[in-house]
């Protein structure tokens, strides 16, 4: 059996539980509250490799979410591939 995790607090734990059953079962917000909450009873990198995450993202998303509650863990513009579209071809189109 895998050593409780002391990064994740019991009051932090038993706020991921109210705050998941609150929410959807589906999404972004409900696959992140259930990855902390795994963690906090299995290795954390473990846990990160499961949900295909990297230990550093796992350990920010705890500290957002103890910090910020679920604010912490919406998912924030601007992230993916930013759109590029050289200036030549914005004209093009402009013109067309």
């Amino acid at each position: 059996m895998a050593r409780i995790s002391s990064a994740i607090s019991d009051e932090l734990l038993e706020k991921c539980q109210i705050t998941l059953k609150q929410q959807r079962k589906t999404g972004e917000i409900s696959r992140r509250l259930q990855a902390i909450i795994s963690a906090k009873y299995h290795n954390i990198s473990k846990v990160a490799s499961i949900f295909g995450m990297t230990r550093v993202t796992m350990m920010r998303w705890i500290k957002d979410f103890d910090k910020e509650s679920i604010g912490g863990l919406v998912v924030r513009k601007g992230r993916g591939r930013k759109k590029y579209l050289p200036k030549i071809m914005k004209i093009k189109f402009i013109k067309s």
